[in-house]
Parts: structure tokens; C-alpha cells; sequence
């Protein structure tokens, strides 16, 4: 667990690092990619060494997901955060967006509105608009330095009867809030009694930096017209290997949502898939933690080194993920011209933050799961390209 250790990916094919896609979208093949939410730290050596493990088998053919799978990550879940799943309630997909994707196309229809909480995962936008739905805007308020739910935009917007489906974010990309359990019992009942379908992305849900705690939306959520997706994606490092889940506490939204990805033939696994996940829910619990720590020393890093400088720039603070969202808004530049500043003045290549919404015109993404040298040389090309002018 040395997170310190550089991880050489440029032989890789990996989209973060590569020289095409860093020029294509920063002008420059030089600069330090911290935009793309994958981290720069090696999987969980439980993982790593159940992954040789199956590859030394020599045999790739057919698989499906043994119950030692599905208890490894039930018993997870209620170890970790308390939540008890039933195995019934969970049905396998792809990943995450194709779940977003099916459910939205099973509880509204075309022109529908679907409400979303920008600044937000970006491709929420693009996944609605591919399915022909309607962006509804429920924006954040950043007030003091913290994000909140704007709940009175949420009951007006949930009020029409034109809007079907919230897609929330918990923990929330990219502003790193951790929502409290007062905050997910109001989104639901705002949500039950106007006949909102919630869908949860809680992909991000292990990253809660203490006091606060990741609460399962589907713990909360009372009429249980909503749905779960999960994935052990980020929290082990294993996005490009593993697949999701989907959880339905309703048994007839369940069997139409299984149905559907039968019928599209989205219910296949892989050997390494099923190998991974079960080594990580079992064998990555001590590694998460010091990733914890690891991560909130980063957070310390960047948050030191911006008071020390005053530079005009912030960081709001995180309460969870793995990502900083920072606040250039006191350079008194729009948000092409930080976009440029930062590329190719600092060479650093975050992801902008009006890729989010409008609103998060002036901020920006930072990807903290690096090592800290690092996320040290990326904030000190920010600070000196500000002091340099």
C-alpha cells in the first residue's frame, strides 16, 4: 500500500493519460492529466493478485456470478455502511450510465423532463438527452463555502407533471458533498409525493472523510420508487475491469428492469470481473482505509499550499470522493480563458468546470487519487503560473 510509488501508464492505452486525447482537449501533450475520475494508485494487492491468479488459469470461457460474488459484496455493504441488501433486489448491468439509461427510459417518456443537480457528472446531461428526455435543472446553491440542495426548486420542479425521474448523485461529483441522512429523507418525500422516480448514483459512496457518512439512499427512501447503482469501480481502482449493479426495492420495477437487460443480452460478466470484485469487497477493506488517509492528506496538501499562496484560488472543501473542486473564480477570468490559463500556462489538464453546468463556470475538477508528489507538482505549476502572470 505505498501510495507514494509513480505508476508509469503511457504503455497502456489508458484514456487519461493518452498524448492524443490530452492534445485534443488541452492543446498540449505535456501537461499533468488529473481530469479523467480514475486514480493514479494500483488496485488493492488482494485484487492484483486474484487477477494473476485467474489469468494463470489459461481457461477465459463463460462464466456466471458465483454466490461467493454477491455475499462478498451484500456483506460489504452492510459491514461497511449497514445497509442490508437482499441478493433478490440486485440486478447485474454493464455499468453504471446503461443503467441510468434503461431506468430512464422505463419511468418517463420522450420529452419527459429529468432532473438533475448541476454542477453534476456531465454525462447525466448526455445520457438524457440520448434517450430523448428533457434537462431539468434543480442547480446547487453554494453559499459559505459549502454546497446545499436548493429543496424548494426540488418541490417545484418535482410538482410537474412533466418530470419523472431525479437522478442524484451521492456522494456528489464534483462537489464533493456527502449528503446527510436529514437531506436524503426530504429529497425522498418530496420525490413520493409528487411521483418521482429517484435514481441513485452511488458510485463514489466509500469516499466519506470523517465525521460525515455515506448514507444509501435506499436506507432513506420510504415509498422504494427509486433505485440504487453501485459499482466497485472507484473505490478499488478497478473501473475498466468490473461491472455494476442495480438495486430495486420494488419487485415489479425490478422484473421490467431485469427484463430489459435480459432482452439486450446486458446481463453477461467476465472471468476477470468476477475475480476482481470478490478479492476487493473481501481483501480491500485495510487498503481503503489507508486510501482514506492517504486521500485526506492530499486534500490538506492542496488546501495548505492555496492559503499559504493566496492566490485567489479555493478549494471547496470535500467531505468526500476523491476529487477537489476548486473556485478560480477570484482570477477574474471567464471560463475559456481559465480553460487556457490553465492548460497552457500552469500545463495542468483538469476538467472545467462548466463541463458540469453553467454553474460551475469558474471552478474546476482536480482528481486527487495520485500520488502526492504528484498532486504537489500540478498545484505548484497552478500557483506559479498565477504568480507569473
Amino acid at each position: 500500500m505505498n501510495f507514494d510509488e509513480p505508476i508509469d501508464r503511457s504503455g497502456y492505452p489508458t484514456l487519461k493519460w493518452s498524448p492524443a486525447y490530452l492534445t485534443e482537449h488541452y492543446g498540449r501533450a505535456d501537461v499533468i492529466p488529473m481530469s479523467v475520475a480514475d486514480m493514479d494508485l494500483k488496485a488493492p494487492p488482494a485484487v492484483v493478485e486474484a487477477l494473476v491468479k485467474r489469468a494463470e488459469h489459461g481457461v477465459y470461457g463463460y462464466e456466471q456470478r458465483p454466490e461467493s460474488v454477491w455475499s462478498a459484496w451484500s456483506g460489504w455493504y452492510q459491514a461497511r455502511h449497514g445497509w442490508r441488501v437482499e441478493r433478490a433486489q440486485a440486478v447485474p448491468s454493464p455499468s453504471i450510465l446503461s443503467a441510468v439509461a434503461v431506468l430512464i427510459q422505463q419511468h418517463s417518456s420522450e420529452g419527459d423532463g429529468v432532473i438533475v443537480q448541476p454542477p453534476v457528472f456531465f454525462e447525466f446531461r448526455q445520457v438524457v438527452r440520448q434517450n430523448r428526455r428533457t434537462v431539468v435543472k434543480n442547480p446547487l446553491k453554494y453559499e459559505g463555502g459549502r454546497y446545499r440542495m436548493d429543496l424548494e426548486d426540488l418541490e417545484q420542479k418535482a410538482a410537474d407533471p412533466n418530470n419523472r425521474v431525479l437522478i442524484l448523485c451521492n456522494p456528489h461529483n464534483p462537489v464533493g458533498r456527502v449528503w446527510t441522512r436529514q437531506e436524503l429523507e426530504e429529497v425522498d418525500r418530496i420525490c413520493e409525493r409528487h411521483g418521482v422516480f429517484v435514481i441513485a448514483d452511488e458510485i463514489h459512496g466509500d469516499f466519506a472523510f470523517p465525521p460525515h457518512r455515506y448514507v444509501p439512499y435506499l436506507s432513506v427512501a420510504a415509498s422504494g420508487n427509486a433505485a440504487a447503482c453501485l459499482s466497485p469501480g472507484k473505490t478499488f481502482n478497478v473501473s475498466g475491469v468490473v461491472d455494476a449493479v442495480t438495486v430495486l426495492p420494488d419487485e415489479e420495477q425490478r422484473e421490467r428492469f431485469r427484463t430489459f437487460v435480459h432482452r439486450l443480452h446486458m446481463n453477461r460478466t467476465h472471468v476477470f470481473a468476477n475475480a476482481a470484485v470478490e478479492a476487493a469487497y473481501r481483501g480491500g477493506g485495510a487498503w481503503l482505509d489507508a486510501l482514506l488517509k492517504y486521500l485526506r492528506g492530499n486534500v490538506d496538501l492542496v488546501r495548505g499550499r492555496l492559503d499559504r499562496e493566496d492566490v485567489g484560488i479555493e478549494l471547496v472543501e470535500p467531505e468526500g470522493t476523491f476529487l477537489a473542486w476548486l473556485d478560480f473564480r477570484g482570477l477574474g477570468l471567464d471560463a475559456k480563458e481559465l480553460e487556457t490559463f490553465l492548460a497552457q500556462n500552469a500545463r495542468v489538464a483538469l476538467a472545467q468546470g462548466y463541463w458540469f453546468g453553467r454553474e460551475g463556470a469558474g471552478f474546476a475538477r482536480m482528481t486527487l487519487g495520485a500520488p502526492r508528489s504528484t498532486v504537489e507538482r500540478a498545484v505548484d505549476r497552478i500557483v506559479r503560473a498565477v504568480q507569473q502572470g
